[in-house]
């Protein structure tokens, strides 16, 4: 049997994380939540541009 490999990177830090695979322009883009409240309303509005975009991908019409 042939062992998998894969290559594990560590991270000591989020800030190091963000910035390896987030892009200046992409980190701009991101809304600081305050509290829990804009929470719910920003993840629902993520939620709805995302399946918007899956529907013009497919080219589907509600």
């Amino acid at each position: 049997m042939k062992k998998l490999r894969t290559k594990v990177q560590e991270y000591h830090s989020i800030e190091e994380y963000v910035k390896r695979f987030y892009p200046e322009s992409y980190r701009k883009q991101l809304l600081e939540v305050s509290d829990p409240n804009t929470l719910g309303t920003i993840l629902a509005r993520e939620s709805l541009n995302k399946f918007k975009n899956l529907m013009q991908k497919q080219k589907l019409c509600i």
